[in-house]
């Protein structure tokens, strides 16, 4: 498959899933569960410091676990976009602000990824090798390719996003896991 081919199959690929999601309603259940696994995979590791993201547009809802994290005291740390493409890093306090790009970002003091125990990052897909389909800005790949091989970075996606095969390129960012409402899948 030539670069073209491998940027057509994930432009395609990334609209048959916003489209799929933009299909869905918002389900309390499904955040509960999402946000049930996350926790116990917290504690397992004893996580005092979680990098995430707040969801928007049909992502599977974490805020739970965003919620249940800092009532534990767990720094959570959230990613604000940048214009030259690049993530900074804020200290969650709870609130938001609308970003760059026209969705909220989480508000707080600036802090950096450093010693963080557990990663846990958006996708619109997740192939059976643990490669991650994102939006296609980039942000993320960038953002964790220097990260410790050691943090666990997990993506959280629906069922029918977890695929046998994502196309990829060799920029693109490999989880360790992913979570789908039935559980983890390691990689």
């Amino acid at each position: 498959m030539t670069e073209k081919d491998v940027a057509e199959a994930k432009r395609e690929l990334r609209q048959q899933i916003r489209n799929q999601r933009a299909a869905r309603v918002l389900d309390l259940e499904l955040a509960s569960i999402f946000c049930t696994h996350l926790a116990e995979l917290s504690l397992s590791i004893g996580a005092k410091k979680i990098a995430a993201y707040l969801p928007y547009e049909g992502e599977p809802d974490i805020e739970l676990f965003l919620d249940w994290a800092l009532d534990l005291d767990i720094e959570v740390v959230l990613p604000v976009a940048n214009q030259d493409g690049s993530l900074s890093w804020v200290k969650f306090d709870g609130s938001s602000n609308i970003g760059i790009h026209g969705f909220a970002e989480g508000s707080g003091s600036s802090t950096s990824l450093a010693d963080i125990d557990l990663a846990v990052v958006p996708a619109l897909a997740i192939g059976a090798d643990g490669v991650r389909l994102g939006k296609g800005k980039g942000y993320y790949d960038r953002a964790f390719e220097k990260l410790n091989a050691d943090i666990p970075v997990v993506a959280v996606v629906y069922e029918d996003e977890l695929l046998e095969h994502v196309p990829s390129e060799k920029h693109d960012l490999k989880v360790s896991m992913v979570l789908t409402p039935s559980g983890f899948t390691h990689f």
